[in-house]
């Protein structure tokens, strides 16, 4: 699934001849896939967000549709597809907690697990060639911010915000790829910011990069001490400014 490490999960609470099969398609197609039972999926996406999900669905499934949900919810929150895959009667009584538009797509059972993985594989692989990184932009100068979303937005898709807490309001509901963030800002700076968004276990692996209108040493010194992602100065060219944030990410999934 294009150059992207992270496992695939396929939540399955009963062991079954399907977790084999699973297990030997995904990897004959290059997929690091992991079948998982809901509370293995649960401690998983708290450390890194999967490539995508697959539920398989069963009687002892549906006695933790709740986990389900909890599971699916995230998912979304983090721009991560979902399959699902169930018998008729099955998927009608997983409707009643999941709505089916929730989902990437739907397969019913009896199924063919190739041509299923294959169909799961070509869907994911469009759908993150598609998706554009998502980068929350904040600073309390509109002029920096209009800058940075034309800028960046012919590749990225940029969320500029004007403070602090316009950017708590978003993260609240979504989580960028990465935060450009102005250092120095009034009422809650870039420090404080920072300081906040690290202690909380959802949010503190978005990688930051600090935006600053100052390259002497104390400064540097100061923001390289919050060990940020890194740290870009406001008066960069336009072009060297594009190529540090595409390096960022071309590192990233190295």
């Amino acid at each position: 699934m294009l150059e992207d490490k992270r496992e695939f999960l396929i939540l399955m609470e009963e062991q079954s001849y399907l977790m084999k099969s699973f297990e030997s398609t995904f990897e004959k197609e290059k997929v690091k896939a992991n079948v998982v039972n809901i509370a293995m999926a649960t401690t998983l996406t708290t450390k890194e967000q999967p490539q995508g999900y697959l539920i398989c669905t069963s009687a002892e499934l549906l006695k933790k549709a709740v986990g389900v949900k909890v599971i699916v919810d995230h998912a979304i929150k983090h721009k991560t597809p979902v399959f699902v895959m169930g018998n008729v009667e099955e998927l009608e009584k997983l409707w009643e907690t999941l709505p089916k538009q929730m989902f990437t797509d739907i397969f019913i059972r009896p199924i063919n697990v190739v041509e299923m993985v294959e169909n799961i594989k070509r869907q994911v692989d469009e759908y993150y060639r598609m998706k554009k990184r998502t980068i929350l932009a904040v600073d309390d100068s509109g002029v920096i911010l209009r800058n940075i979303k034309t800028l960046l937005e012919d590749k990225y898709q940029v969320i500029p915000v004007n403070s602090s807490e316009m950017a708590i309001k978003y993260l609240a509901l979504n989580i960028p790829d990465l935060i450009l963030l102005d250092y120095e800002m009034p009422i809650v700076d870039g420090r404080q910011f920072m300081q906040m968004i690290r202690e909380d276990a959802e949010f503190q692996n978005i990688p930051i990069i600090f935006l600053t209108g100052k390259n002497d040493a104390q400064t540097v010194m100061n923001v390289m001490s919050l060990k940020p992602d890194g740290y870009l100065l406001k008066s960069m060219d336009a072009q060297k400014l594009h190529a540090a944030i595409d390096d960022f990410f071309k590192k990233r999934t190295k």
